[in-house]
């Protein structure tokens, strides 16, 4: 058997022994690095196929079929149809330059969404020479020894060796809805359907409770999902909401500007304008007024904030999260391992007989150790296990028949073992519960409960652990459990989260503390960070109605012994009232959450791969004080988007503005087509690319932000008037008083330089709203610099060199009119830098 292709055979209904023995691993130890190595090459890597990528042609053939390259086509067309050769040349000169700059920005962009995947990479836990090892998804081989707890991703195809109360969602693959639970023990025919082999596990599903071993049988490709995986590549990329605004802004737009730019050349030509001019003029004209840009700016400026946010220890899995974390009005914490440092440590044990000690007898040691998961990621087990002695030995000598974790209803946790013929059931969790459904009389239960509220004041966190021996194997409700001890653990608060706090608040953005843990631990930790306020329990929140709740939630900032379902119900009620939340989480617990506010942020190190994949950002190192700066990256984003789009439609409105003034006197347009379709392509880089790397604002983190949806209404027209007239009236001045003095090919000319370096210097003042153009920041960027250096340059070239005159419709300007343009223009756009003084 060992030479047959196990990946051809039916695996599911091949004993487990036999495959251990087939792939020579053993389950306890796991692979060897030579086998990791051949089984790699004989069995494949763990990579889906990737869609297979374009060619240079093709995506020279896609360029030329978008419409504005259409457009650009045909205007070289009629050109050459009219006998303008050198104007189609141009025209064509200026097809293949846009194509090619496009080809660079789809390599960048390419790569970039390369690097973030790269960040975004998945982990998990597998058995290599008897030690567990974190390592990347793609790094998993056939043969391999998965450890799978609650929360985690499941890597691959594997079929399972143990499993105790292993339930994994299978949705993502099947279709179920509904969660399955698994059996590594159970027998299956070979023919037996996809959705019932519940001895396995498989590729891109999640483990939802419970944990289990397993041995990875297919890989990549080869496994159930990487035979669709195809068409999940194939499928669209989701968008931000606010890329989904701006191309429905764009195509509205778009209708206006196909209309405007109809209009202006019909009226041309029936006041008398030569016709094959005005048909150019139109298809110009449409390539100048068809808004393509906003997209392109949100996009940027999210992606360059995404690689902003990963120096900031928050990786970017959705772009949207970049969007919405400078939005938010409202954060929803869990409070170990994100405001605490999750350095949890064991201070004591308090016994049942009411004894404070930091070792624990051999006897306690083994019951307390039975209640903890073998592979458990959670903090406060970690430090439990570093106390006990021998852990894993104690556990060999049980047979661990199930595992039932924490849940809305039961905050506790069960393992299940079969030992000398009898049930028992090792649980920990909420010290109230566990206590009061204990043997324990009732004056012990009295004094517990004290010592309890006691510890939590200090802010220490309180688990207990009891012991039961049962005939039942799943227990409902928890009653005359032996109680064992009290665990006291301390985890301090991380340095500067109270700083950061007061920071979002400065910012307008409120910060709740929802956990689990005894209202009287969540109170002092707020107190240490500064949060003040009564604490409300998951209890009184049960018993309150969605109007009584919102009234509490405007007075309290503590939320203790919450449930999921409680939380997801906070969040409801705060995004009722128009508030953008974010919630933090690590846990399969906190999933729903998660899932319900506009940005869920999980936990890199505690966090469960659960977690992180509903999540939209990852804390790498699971510290609160990063969200203010997160915070700030995605107001600068937003903000900086805000200034590229008025500028952008700024621009639109001046040259629409230039156009009608001189249509309605009946005097020839300011700008010939090549200038039109030039002045496009220059005002689009400058919009897609100065703005979006522009620092932050110095008042951003201090008032709350204005909504997009806010924006995008009245103060956006109102921008777009009041940053546009001055250079609007400035350029239709130098063109309309060049035409009555000079000649109409001066005029133009003057025109096109006017707006050549008038609207580069209109978008250095636009880029900052407060500080002023010309500080310490003004050498250090380069692009800006580099372009208004260009743009003179260009103007300079265009007016000094003869051979191209005929080309761009230019001519020589004397000395005389340039002082006259610099100086118009200077004073139409440095307007902006005196109010910023005043």
């Amino acid at each position: 058997m060992k030479n047959l292709n196990i990946q051809e055979l039916s695996w599911w209904s091949i004993p487990k022994e036999k495959l251990l023995d087939t792939l020579s691993v053993d389950p306890a130890i796991g692979l060897t690095n030579k086998q990791i190595a051949e089984n790699r090459l004989k069995w494949g890597i763990n990579t889906f196929a990737e869609y297979e990528k374009k060619t240079i042609a093709s995506l020279i053939i896609e360029g030329i079929k978008e419409p504005m390259m259409i457009l650009l086509l045909s205007i070289a067309a009629l050109s050459l149809f009219f006998g303008k050769y050198g104007e189609a040349i141009t025209m064509i000169f200026i097809v293949i330059a846009y194509i090619v700059v496009e080809l660079i920005n789809k390599f960048r962009a390419d790569r970039i969404m390369k690097q973030l995947q790269e960040l975004t990479s998945p982990t998990t836990a597998v058995l290599r020479d008897g030690k567990e090892h974190q390592i990347k998804m793609e790094q998993v081989v056939v043969g391999d020894i998965l450890i799978l707890i609650e929360g985690s991703l499941i890597p691959a195809d594997a079929r399972l060796l143990e499993a105790y109360g292993l339930i994994v969602n299978e949705a993502s693959l099947t279709g179920e809805s509904l969660p399955v639970e698994k059996n590594a023990e159970i027998k299956l025919d070979p023919d037996i359907s996809l959705a019932d082999r519940i001895n396995c596990v498989f590729s891109g599903t999640t483990v939802l409770h419970g944990q289990a071993k397993a041995i990875v049988m297919a890989v990549g490709q080869k496994s159930e999902f990487g035979k669709i995986a195809r068409e999940v590549q194939q499928a669209q990329k989701e968008k931000t909401l606010l890329q989904e605004s701006m191309t429905k802004l764009a195509k509205i737009l778009a209708i206006f500007a196909l209309f405007i730019s109809v209009l202006i050349p019909t009226i041309g030509f029936l006041r008398g304008f030569d016709f094959h001019a005005m048909v150019i003029t139109w298809l110009a004209l449409t390539f100048l007024m068809v808004p393509g840009q906003p997209p392109i700016i949100i996009t940027m400026a999210l992606a360059f904030a995404a690689f902003t946010l990963a120096k900031k220890q928050v990786i970017v899995k959705r772009l949207r999260g970049v969007e919405i974390i400078g939005q938010i009005t409202m954060v929803i914490s869990d409070k170990t391992g994100t405001i605490t440092e999750n350095k949890m440590s064991v201070e004591k044990f308090i016994l049942a007989d009411e004894n404070e000690t930091k070792q624990l007898p051999a006897d306690l040691q083994e019951k307390i150790a039975l209640a903890i998961p073998e592979y458990s990621n959670d903090p406060t087990d970690k430090a439990v296990i570093e106390i006990l002695k021998s852990f894993s030995s104690i556990k060999k000598e049980y047979n661990q028949i199930n595992f039932i974790g924490f849940s809305d209803k039961k905050p506790w946790r069960d393992l299940i073992y079969q030992y000398n013929e009898q049930t028992i059931h090792a649980i920990a969790g909420s010290p109230e519960v566990l206590i009061n459904s204990s043997t324990l009389s009732a004056e012990q239960k009295q004094k517990f409960e004290k010592l309890v509220t006691q510890e939590a004041s200090l802010g220490k966190r309180v688990v207990a652990y009891a012991f039961l021996k049962s005939t039942e194997k799943n227990i409902t409700k928890l009653h005359e459990v032996q109680f064992l001890a009290l665990a006291i653990l301390h985890d301090p608060v991380r340095p500067g989260v109270k700083e950061a706090i007061n920071t979002l608040t400065q910012a307008g953005v409120i910060t709740f503390i929802v956990t689990g843990d005894h209202a009287a631990t969540a109170q002092n930790i707020a107190r240490e960070i500064g949060i003040s306020g009564e604490v409300i329990s998951g209890n009184q929140l049960e018993k309150m109605n969605d109007k009584e709740l919102t009234q509490q939630a405007n007075r309290s900032r503590i939320f203790a012994r919450m449930t999921p379902s409680q939380k997801v119900r906070l969040v409801k009620i705060l995004q009722k009232h128009e508030e953008i939340v974010a919630v933090i989480g690590d846990g399969v617990n906190d999933t729903p959450a998660l899932k319900t506010a506009q940005v869920g942020i999980a936990m890199g190190q505690i966090g469960t791969d659960l977690a992180k994949e509903v999540s939209d950002l990852v804390l790498t190192d699971d510290n609160y004080i990063h969200i203010p700066d997160a915070v700030a990256i995605g107001r600068r984003a937003l903000d900086n988007f805000k200034k590229g789009l008025s500028y952008y439609l700024s621009a639109k409105s001046i040259l629409l503005f230039i156009f009608i003034v001189p249509l309605i006197f009946g005097i020839p347009f300011p700008f010939v087509p090549i200038q039109i379709i030039l002045i496009e392509l220059l005002m689009d880089l400058a919009s897609s690319t100065i703005f979006v790397t522009q620092p932050a604002e110095p008042d951003i983190m201090q008032k709350p932000m204005q909504k997009i949806k806010d924006f995008l209404g009245l103060p956006l027209v109102l921008n777009i008037m009041k940053d546009g007239i001055a250079l609007a009236i400035g350029i239709l001045f130098i063109y309309i008083h060049f035409y009555l003095f000079y000649s109409l090919i001066t005029a133009q000319t003057a025109a096109f330089v006017a707006w050549l370096i008038g609207h580069i210097l209109l978008a250095l003042n636009l880029k900052q709203r407060k500080k002023p153009l010309i500080g310490k920041e003004f050498f250090t960027d380069y692009f800006g610099l580099l372009w208004c250096g260009s743009m003179i340059a260009f103007s300079i070239f265009i007016t000094s060199v003869p051979y191209f005159y005929p080309y761009l419709h230019t001519t020589w300007l004397p000395l005389s009119l340039w002082i006259e343009i610099v100086i118009i223009i200077i004073v139409t756009t440095f307007w902006i830098e005196i109010k910023k003084g005043l």
